[in-house]
């Protein structure tokens, strides 16, 4: 869908639609897109299996960071890499009503009750 959404005679075609047909048209692909993948990516396989996770450990090789923060997989996570360093993937708000605080200098994933 990627080679799709960027291929340039496509996005000049797209622009040409009304904005009601865009929507149907982006929502029926975010449906189809789920049929497709299926529910693979909502589940945790451990974090050795986590690509984000070990994506994480390696900038941690070369340099400190406090937080990793990512929210586009839609999967609540948050998973302690080093004493003083954690991978935090947000959720959602539809599905898991999940959401991030950062007080006091401090990150930490809440869920909404």
């Amino acid at each position: 869908m990627k080679k799709v959404f960027t291929f340039p005679l496509f996005q000049w075609l797209f622009k040409w639609l009304h904005p009601d047909l865009e929507m149907k048209l982006g929502q029926y692909m975010s449906v189809k897109n789920k049929v497709i993948s299926g529910d693979e990516d909502a589940v945790f396989l451990g974090e050795e299996n986590e690509w984000l996770a070990q994506y994480c450990h390696r900038k941690l090789e070369t340099k400190h960071y406090d937080y990793f923060v990512f929210g586009h997989r839609h999967l609540p996570l948050d998973i302690q890499l080093q004493e003083n360093s954690k991978y935090i993937n947000l959720g959602d708000w539809i599905g898991h009503f999940t959401y991030g605080v950062f007080e006091e200098n401090k990150l930490q994933l809440k869920k909404y009750n």
